[in-house]
């Protein structure tokens, strides 16, 4: 079972091409919807799926465990 995330809780922004470091910044909507900040300052929206993972709107990118 995934443990749930936390403002302040260090995630892994999975990228098709990558991966980077990130902090959750804020959590919105009764933990449906996910700011994440990166290591290099990018600001990213995230969304719960159906599927329990938590994606970009454009699916380019999802959170995963430090």
């Amino acid at each position: 079972m995934r443990t749930p995330l936390t403002e302040g809780s260090e995630v892994t922004v999975i990228w098709l091409s990558g991966t980077e470091p990130g902090v959750v910044e804020r959590i919105d909507d009764a933990g449906r919807h996910v700011t994440v900040v990166t290591e290099d300052g990018k600001v990213l929206e995230f969304h719960l799926m159906a599927s329990m993972a938590f994606v970009t709107r454009d699916r380019s990118a999802r959170i995963g465990p430090p």
